[in-house]
């Protein structure tokens, strides 16, 4: 390998550098359900593997904080090892459905851990879905065993039956309830190390993350431990990418150093060698924001989490300062809160180094209070889905600054978009369709829809739902949705559910559920509705009706009753446009009256 010495790559150069034959990062080509797709040809097996790297390099370093409780990667460890083998205890087997639903307690990255390694599949249940959304996940996934924390214990109850092989809680408060295991019981760490010895598939199932969409229902999103790796090691590459292109000497020369091992730097922890990462938790892990970009890059990055109990933008002032945190991710509510907090100024930041984000599209005008407030940090921002990985265009820095309505470049070297029309035809730059995305990262599937997994995928390319553009020099725009969805705080909210929900209720004629621009959160849930004759209702009934049967945050935050049928477009579906256009014009109205 031809090593440059001295001074910033140019992006190309770098790029080669990093995939070349002779680099633990090499890619390479192989079929994967009969597609051909670029691969990274020295990526560890399976999940197993990257959580063994950590506790064979970064045993004594502190992973994880939570509260007033510090976790090593080597305790952290030996009870994933502990709980791993009494999954197999109670019968869990390779392939089998294993739920989770928890706040993000040390106890969820220990129950993954476990899941995975056995060769089991995690189904990372919402956290705030009501008894009738877990009946649904349960049901769907075909999950024989659950590990869940007190809070939720007496959602899951109605449905606990359909659970062949039972729950265990983490953190009980109380006694235990009958028929029901203590997950700290099932932890209790011994001197072994090792998980079981069970032969894992790469391209095997790993997970199973339920994610709301078009349908009326949420989608399980199935990914495999080789689509995981994959894109965990992509991250890796956009982080290597921007260090052998910055401006510090000191770190391009231990990259290129470890670049010129080759494969056998697979197994060294680079990541001790380089200034450590410590990073907020501030986003559920049953999102890929949370789960994938924080909890499993930690494992190769051997960075320190500091998980939230609950978010708060005070809260997590304090923790910056108190654990002298780097990096805070998160959706541009959050971020938002941060910086109009009045608490700002009261702590010192001088430690964050970036503050990146996702899971909806980021005001512009975020980006010039992250320059006027936090000048010091480089603010970034990235676009991806559960359907791949979390993956999908990345951008930071000052490029960021310049483009503060992009989401960045495709996320290199993995992932290829393209931009399509409505008849599946390649647009040129500047031309707005929908972003489909082609990569070894994508799901396999959506569990037991065929259907929706043959409109989404169609030959490799994942088609998102998504409209966009990609400008001249490669770096996309995000500009509207095909789908019929809502993303409020970060959180997608399937229209058609609500809807569904709402037609339910005695007095409702019609109904229509759609999105509106909200400062705080991206987008608040509207409802618009049209009584039966000689019926009466108002806007709390309603919204105590949705939340009696769904999670709190797809309860509609604004309800409008029509004394006319709604309108509607030539297909027959509801005018969604006209609705939203008539919700904005009310909304901005109630504002300007306050």
């Amino acid at each position: 390998m031809d090593l440059v010495p001295h001074g910033p790559f140019t992006r190309d150069d770098a790029l080669a550098l990093i995939t070349c034959r002779e680099s633990p990062l090499a890619v390479s080509k192989a079929v994967i359900r009969k597609g051909e797709y670029d691969v990274f040809t020295h990526a560890p097996n399976d999940m197993r593997d990257i959580f063994t790297f950590s506790n064979t390099h970064f045993k004594e370093r502190e992973f994880l904080v939570y509260e007033d409780e510090r976790w090593t990667f080597g305790e952290v460890h030996r009870k994933a090892v502990a709980l791993s083998k009494s999954l197999i205890d109670l019968g869990v087997q390779s392939g089998d459905r294993v739920a989770i639903s928890m706040r993000n307690y040390p106890e969820y990255c220990l129950a993954i851990e476990a899941i995975l390694a056995v060769g089991a599949v995690a189904v990372t249940l919402n956290s705030w879905w009501m008894p009738e959304e877990i009946e649904y996940g349960l049901i769907d996934s075909g999950a024989r065993f659950a590990l869940v924390d007190h809070e939720r214990w007496d959602r899951f109850v109605p449905s606990s039956s359909l659970l062949e092989l039972g729950v265990a809680i983490a953190r009980p408060e109380g006694e235990l309830p009958e028929d029901v295991l203590s997950m700290a019981d099932l932890m209790e760490p011994t001197a072994d190390e090792d998980f079981p010895a069970i032969e894992i598939d790469t391209d095997g199932d790993a997970l199973i993350m339920y994610t709301s969409g078009s349908t009326d229902h949420p989608k399980g999103v199935v990914l495999t431990h080789r689509s995981i790796i994959t894109s965990l090691l992509n991250f890796y590459c956009i982080g290597t990418l921007g260090m052998l292109t910055g401006e510090n000497e000191e770190l391009r020369q231990e990259i290129l150093k470890w670049l010129k091992a080759g494969p056998a730097s697979m197994d060294d922890p680079l990541a001790v060698r380089l200034p450590r990462e410590q990073l907020l938790v501030n986003v559920p892990f049953f999102h890929v924001s949370g789960l994938q970009t924080m909890l499993f890059l930690s494992y190769r990055s051997g960075r320190k989490l500091v998980l939230m109990h609950k978010w708060n933008a005070k809260k997590a002032l304090e923790l910056i300062e108190r654990e002298s945190l780097t990096r805070i991710d998160g959706v541009p509510t959050m971020i938002g809160e941060i910086l109009h907090s009045p608490d700002l100024n009261r702590h010192d930041l001088s430690s964050l180094v970036s503050i990146g984000g996702g899971g909806a599209a980021r005001p512009p005008e975020h980006v010039k209070l992250l320059q006027e407030r936090l000048p010091h940090v480089m603010p970034g921002v990235g676009y991806g889905m559960t359907e791949t990985n979390a993956a999908g265009a990345t951008i930071g820095g000052d490029e960021y600054r310049a483009r503060p309505t992009s989401v960045g470049r495709p996320s290199a070297p993995m992932v290829v978009v393209e931009i399509r029309d409505e008849d599946g035809n390649l647009l040129g730059p500047n031309q707005e369709g929908e972003i489909c995305m082609k990569s070894a990262l994508n799901m396999r599937c959506y569990w037991n829809k065929p259907e929706e997994t043959s409109e989404a995928l169609r030959d490799g390319w994942l088609y998102s739902g998504d409209l966009g553009h990609l400008d001249e020099e490669g770096f996309l725009c995000i500009t509207g949705r095909a789908k019929d969805i809502i993303i409020r705080g970060g959180e997608n909210i399937t229209c058609g559910e609500i809807e569904n929900v709402l037609h339910e209720h005695s007095a409702v004629n019609e109904a229509a559920v759609h999105g509106a621009p909200d400062d705080r959160l991206g987008e608040i849930v509207c409802a618009a509705i049209y009584l039966r004759t000689g019926c009466h209702a108002t806007e709390e009934e309603i919204q105590d009706h949705v939340g009696s049967r769904l999670a709190a945050f797809k309860v509609p935050s604004h309800v409008h009753f029509t004394d006319d049928r709604l309108p509607r477009i030539a297909s027959g579906k509801f005018d969604k446009l006209a609705l939203k256009q008539q919700a904005i014009k009310r909304l901005e109205q109630i504002g300007s009256e306050n």
